[in-house]
């Protein structure tokens, strides 16, 4: 059986696994134990070792990648040695070599070949050693040897010399020799290197990678193995001159046997005559593409094509295409012999806010987070897709995803009814598990990806619908987790500031049990950041191109339906009319499942999507439950903040058990044992996820590993936090008065002979609504409008229209004097 080799990561979980066997019991029981205890040990240090070894040598390998100088040059590395001419006679494994040196001319070097300069080739490094060591030959020789590292062996350079020199002419005729040797003493360039040379050769032409290879070596004499050993040797051959050799090598290429996929490209004809003849009966029309992509094509043609049958890659099955435009030169690449090509049926702004940087250390927090309590807490990031409208009866509307082609046959044309007006749609929600990794700079877009299609009309997104999925969803599993960490965007059914949210989020704690929530959410308009977005593109595959409509249900209701145009319309009927509702789900449940079965054969690394049913009013009701045993006080119908700060039994709840915050809300068990069940982590590790906090330079955040050890954190280095007004202290009658300031003291300054800011107008604010009343300027005689934010009480506007009948208003100039007190409510724009 082959063995396979192990990565340094394998080792070490090897080794782990070997020194948590060391800390059983057992392992002290008997002597026979204490002796494998000892071999275990030393095995485990055995490929702690390796490990090391391994990262060492990764780590310096990158070092050379980067350097931009070779790790072993001719000029640091090449040596010079002297060997006299051997007295007695030339030993019979030298003859060879001896008769090479003897004909080559004074100065010209003889490079040692073992192909051609020893009888045999050497079996052994061993036996190259040797042969190098006791290398003598009939007459003075220097021998210049150079090793350029790696697995090659040494290049040795033998020049026949003078048989008397002195030490000073031996150095001097060595380095003579060595610059002679030099254009055959190839050295071996780093990656850094060749991708400066190929970035500078980019600004002054445009070449091909190929050219540029050869270019590089032709002139650094660079040994490196080549991307493309043949592509090098042609352009070389064609670099010396050989223009003939490209048509010489056609020739010799006796190509691939005719007919060797005729099986298979026939099968995959016969599917798409198929596909096409359905089209001709819907006039050469159709609305959605049969493949979702060339791999899920091979797969059909594949399933009835017999076992032994060849399958072609996915390159050559896209050449067997129609080219799109049968005039443009890259039309000869395409045979045609597949009447399908690429088709399209076509259609982003990145908002700034001052908290983008501080939700974005909260995430980071929040990944460090899950990736520290790996084992005890499950990841979600949500998200819901934008509505995918859809037509009534007979009546297809496109999806809106249009922006690349799929495949259909040439005779078809992908279409929907030409209007974007729709009164129905429905809304995919996207629930990613996410495969928690185990560094914070890996990939987080990995997991388990489940669709909820619901319907947008009597299945609306609701904080109760999310977290009622997300307990079904982890109910099935054999296990639930202590820890559960969600990111959202930030949604109106997802935002934690809001009471339903906490509410729902508490219904979710209570169900299944937690020993902690983490909610956080994104910056308004930066929910790109969520990778619940990444999974969006893909669900587009599913939706590309598509044009979709209901069933019909019968005559009666399809006559209540036309009644409506617009969702919320549908719902008052439903409130005339309650048996409506159950006929609408009917007439959208085949729809949801057409988009379902799309999505189901999607993947997300190899990881093919799940899906569940969309939950019942029964459900979400069940789910409410625990608020009801909770807090009996509390209206569940009306859940805001004005009516749940009025239920004690809530508040005292929340602030025993959660944690607010403006992007974060956390809620955890308590350690009573009356209110809470006990947890089943430790409770040192149930501490709150600390808020961001500035670091001394005040631009950037702290690092987690660094924050999670302060203690106690405020929101304080959030950008736009409010702080509380401090309302000025009423000055009590009864108070004695203020002592006079001594002589010594710094004089007090008092303001209140200061003149209040005048406000200025806000533009956002002059309109015709606020106009209050009308003032004339004395110079330019126009008259100006008054504006106020509120209404004017009668005191206050009889206030106004004395003060500017007692001044002369000028334009440019306060409304009303300083001590007036409408002076900061009233405005004029200039």
């Amino acid at each position: 059986m082959k063995s396979m080799p192990m990565k340094s990561s394998q080792l070490d979980g090897h080794s782990e696994a070997l020194y948590s066997l060391l800390l059983k019991p057992i392992i002290n029981s008997s002597v026979q134990w204490q002796k494998a205890g000892n071999e275990i040990k030393e095995l485990a240090e055995c490929l702690s070792a390796y490990s090391q070894y391994l990262k060492n040598q990764t780590k310096e390998m990158r070092s050379y990648h980067e350097s931009e100088a070779p790790a072993r040059t001719i000029d640091r590395d090449a040596t010079v040695e002297h060997r006299h001419r051997c007295i007695f006679g030339v030993k019979k494994a030298y003859m060879i070599i001896d008769e090479a040196v003897q004909l080559a001319e004074e100065s010209k070097p003889v490079f040692f070949n073992e192909f051609e300069h020893v009888e045999k080739p050497f079996r052994t490094n061993k036996e190259r050693a040797q042969f190098f060591e006791h290398l003598q030959l009939s007459v003075p020789i220097d021998i210049v040897k150079f090793s350029p590292g790696g697995s090659c062996v040494s290049i040795h350079c033998i020049f026949k010399v003078e048989e008397s020199s002195s030490v000073p002419e031996m150095i001097t005729r060595g380095a003579r020799y060595l610059q002679t040797a030099r254009p055959n003493l190839k050295e071996f360039h780093t990656r850094a290197q060749c991708r400066l040379f190929k970035e500078k050769l980019k600004n002054v032409a445009s070449v091909l990678p190929s050219v540029s290879d050869l270019i590089y070596k032709e002139m650094t004499l660079d040994a490196s193995v080549a991307a493309h050993p043949v592509t090098q040797e042609r352009l070389r051959l064609i670099f010396l001159g050989n223009t003939g050799l490209i048509t010489d090598l056609r020739t010799l290429n006796p190509g691939r046997p005719s007919g060797q996929f005729d099986q298979f490209f026939n099968a995959l004809s016969g599917i798409i005559e198929n596909i096409t003849a359905a089209d001709d009966r819907r006039h050469g029309v159709s609305h959605l593409s049969e493949f979702l992509s060339i791999d899920e094509m091979i797969k059909k043609a594949k399933a009835i094509c017999p076992d032994d049958s060849p399958i072609p890659s996915k390159s050559l099955v896209r050449l067997q295409f129609a080219p799109r435009n049968p005039y443009a030169k890259t039309a000869q690449n395409f045979t045609s012999r597949l009447d399908v090509q690429y088709k399209i049926q076509r259609r982003q702004l990145r908002l700034s806010h001052p908290d983008e940087h501080y939700c974005n250390a909260q995430l980071k927090y929040i990944k460090e987070r899950a990736i520290e309590q790996k084992q005890d807490c499950v990841l979600f990031f949500c998200d819901d897709k934008a509505k995918v409208p859809f037509g009534d009866p007979d009546h297809l509307i496109s999806t809106g995803v249009r922006g690349k082609m799929s495949i259909v046959p040439t005779t078809s044309t992908l279409s929907s009814l030409d209007h974007d007006m729709t009164r129905a749609s429905i809304t995919p929600s996207v629930l990613l598990n996410c495969k928690i990794p185990g560094d914070i700079n890996s990939s987080f877009v990995r997991g388990k990806v489940t669709t909820v299609i619901n319907d947008s009309a009597f299945q609306t997104a609701s904080p109760f619908r999310h977290n009622a999925t997300i307990a079904k969803l982890l109910s099935e599993q054999d296990e639930v987790p202590a820890v559960l960490i969600k990111f959202t965007d930030g949604g109106t059914d997802q935002r934690n500031t809001l009471e339903s949210v906490r509410c729902a989020t508490i219904c979710l704690f209570k169900e299944l049990d937690f020993d902690m929530i983490i909610l956080g959410r994104c910056a308004p308009g930066h929910s790109y950041i969520n990778p619940a977005e990444r999974i969006m593109s893909i669900l587009n595959i599913g939706l590309q191109n598509v044009a979709l409509a209901r069933e019909a249900s019968t005559d009666e209701n399809e006559t209540h339906f036309k009644k409506y145009n617009s969702m919320n319309g549908l719902r008052d009927q439903v409130n005339k009319y309650p048996e409506l509702k159950q006929a609408w789900l009917e007439s959208v449940e085949p729809l949801q499942s057409l988009i379902r079965n799309r999505f189901l054969r999607l993947s997300l690394k190899d990881e093919a999507f799940t899906a569940i049913d969309p939950l019942n009013d029964l459900d979400i009701n069940i789910f409410k439950r625990h608020l009801r045993e909770l807090f009996p006080d509390l209206d569940i119908e009306k859940l805001v903040k004005a009516q749940t700060s009025k239920c004690l039994a809530y508040t005292t709840w929340v602030e025993k058990h959660c944690r607010l915050r403006h992007y974060t809300y956390q809620i955890r068990k308590c350690q009573d044992i009356t209110c809470c069940s006990p947890t089943r982590l430790p409770y040192d590790d149930l501490k709150w996820l600390p808020d961001p906090v500035l670091a001394d330079d005040g631009e950037h955040y702290l690092p987690y590993s660094q924050v999670k050890i302060l203690g106690q954190t405020d929101e304080t280095a959030r950008p736009t936090l409010k702080q509380p007004k401090v309302q000025p202290q009423k000055k009590n009658s009864k108070d004695p008065p203020a002592p006079e300031p001594h002589e010594d003291q710094t004089e007090v300054h008092d303001v209140s002979d200061e003149a209040p800011i005048v406000p200025t107008a806000d533009p956002h604010l002059c309109i015709t609504q606020n106009v209050r009343h009308v003032v004339t300027c004395i110079e330019c005689r126009k008259p100006r409008a008054v504006y106020s934010r509120h209404k004017l009480t009668d005191r206050q506007l009889m206030s106004v229209v004395i003060s500017t009948s007692e001044f002369d208003y000028t334009c440019g100039s306060p409304l009303l004097p300083p001590q007036q007190q409408s002076v900061q409510k009233c405005y004029v724009q200039i």
